[in-house]
């Protein structure tokens, strides 16, 4: 009888183990989730039916109009010009802020005595707060009084309106941002670093040295996170918003309007809200599409 109470005991003891093993992992997890679904995938299900309205202030949520919406987007002229202007700082953010830190960190995992220097040297302008980087860069492209200017003219060449000519201010609104990859270049030294010794040295004795070691040994070594950072890199660039927002606010008429910023613009100041829904669901689908295909390659190539 007591040998039957114990077994009775014990069962019940390992079912409560079993419960608690099972249970306990959802509650630590339960937080994270219920504030990923209210505070991100909720505002996406608003975003999308607010995408079939015609919003109205009065009496939300207004006119129910289908598919609308993604027509008159379709056959808006700034919408196509802001997806232009996204895809020009895409080419212009992936090529100074992905491929240039991975340059410098290789060339850094080489030297030995000043490594600690040039580290601080990259990572300090990132600790800037953006406002006050943006201001200081709006201060440098001024066409009268900036140090830009003071330069062309320097070399005898006339003055150029850096953030009020469409050929330049796309470029001028990205290329701070070469100074502030400090944070990509810590991440790929530290990956070269972390990279066996004996490899290296097995390397060298093979007679692979200089650019075929970087080629070979190095860059294999850490293509996982170079596949990672490309699609940061890339969600990055497509939700661009605060760097034209800040700079221009999309002047010269709308040559550096990003399609965030043409999203904003349509919340904030034309109150469609059914129509800047829709270029915002478009844009999420494109990103969408674009990581997939991105973390799919990744994953053939870690295969």
């Amino acid at each position: 009888m007591k040998t039957s109470s114990s077994v009775i005991t014990t069962h019940r003891h390992l079912h409560i183990y079993r419960v608690k093993k099972a249970v306990i992992p959802w509650l630590f997890l339960l937080p994270g989730l219920l504030s990923t679904f209210v505070l991100r995938y909720y505002t996406i299900f608003q975003g999308l039916k607010l995408s079939f309205y015609q919003y109205d202030v009065a009496n939300p949520p207004g006119k129910f109009v289908g598919f609308e919406k993604f027509g008159e987007l379709f056959r808006n002229t700034d919408y196509w010009q802001a997806w232009r202007n996204t895809f020009v700082y895409l080419v212009l953010i992936v090529a100074l802020n992905f491929f240039i830190p991975i340059i410098q960190a290789l060339f850094l995992g080489e030297i030995i005595k000043l490594r600690g220097f040039f580290s601080t040297f990259y990572i300090l302008p990132a600790v800037i707060p953006l406002t006050i980087n943006i201001t200081l860069w709006k201060w440098i492209w001024e066409p009268e009084f900036g140090v830009a200017n003071y330069l062309v003219k320097f070399f005898g060449a006339d003055p150029i309106p850096w953030l009020s000519d469409a050929r330049w201010v796309k470029f001028c609104i990205i290329f701070p941002g070469i100074i502030g990859g400090g944070f990509s270049v810590l991440l790929y030294l530290a990956a070269i670093l972390g990279i066996s010794e004996d490899v290296k040295e097995a390397s060298m004795l093979d007679g692979c040295t200089g650019f075929r070691r970087m080629f070979y040994i190095i860059l294999p070594n850490i293509k996982f996170l170079i596949l990672i950072q490309f699609v940061l890199t890339t969600m990055t660039a497509l939700q661009l918003l605060d760097l034209p927002f800040q700079f221009t606010d999309g002047a010269p008429a709308g040559a550096s309007t990003s399609l965030p910023l043409f999203i904003y613009h349509y919340y904030t100041r034309n109150y469609d809200y059914g129509l800047g829904s829709a270029a915002a669901m478009t844009l999420m689908m494109i990103i969408a599409v674009i990581t997939f295909i991105q973390l799919k390659l990744n994953n053939q190539e870690s295969e």
